[in-house]
């Protein structure tokens, strides 16, 4: 038992695994975007309401209760718990941008061109993201989750390089000792 739990252990704990891993959900990333939100609330809200079916047949009643009461509240209101959320965020996004703008702006007036650029890229860019975040929130999820799938892919694709080069330099570095190992046999 102990010998099959530790090959699994290597399987999952493997480079070549995890790299195939980041690529399939790098792609289900790009592929679903904003509907990858919803499968997740579901499997989220389906998982709390199994695990609070479990504790109420074990008799543990409270928190039975609580999980079967989050779950169900995130499978009917996850969308509006997300849409909220999304519109806060956008919000404290403006809010913090035009806040670091006004604090910076009185150390602007001595400052070189260059260094104003810096100081004022940083809170526009927050401005920006806040505005369509509350604007077109749903767009700006969609190329965030692009963006991400796009970074998941590129990383499982460098993992698994990177394991074929590791391990082709294993072989490669065992290859001329046994070589050298049959040479000296030989003589």
């Amino acid at each position: 038992m102990g010998n099959s739990e530790n090959s699994l252990s290597k399987i999952l704990n493997s480079p070549l695994t995890v790299g195939i891993a980041l690529i399939v959900i790098g792609i289900l990333f790009c592929a679903l975007r904003a509907g990858f939100i919803s499968i997740l609330l579901t499997i989220v809200g389906v998982v709390l309401i199994i695990l609070g079916i479990l504790n109420l047949v074990g008799r543990n009643w409270t928190m039975g209760g609580i999980e079967l009461a989050v779950g169900a509240v995130i499978i009917i209101c996850g969308w509006l718990i997300v849409d909220i959320t999304l519109l806060l965020l956008g919000i404290v996004f403006i809010a913090y941008s035009i806040y670091q703008i006004a604090t910076t702006a009185p150390k602007l007036k001595r400052a070189k061109f260059g260094d104003i650029i810096m100081s004022l890229l940083y809170p526009l860019l927050m401005l920006t993201i806040g505005i369509i975040l509350v604007v077109a929130k749903w767009q700006m999820i969609d190329v965030i989750f692009i963006v991400i799938g796009a970074i998941s892919i590129v990383t499982g694709i460098i993992i698994i390089a990177k394991n074929i080069v590791d391990t082709n330099k294993a072989t490669a570095v065992q290859s001329p000792s046994s070589e050298n190992k049959s040479k000296s046999e030989q003589k």
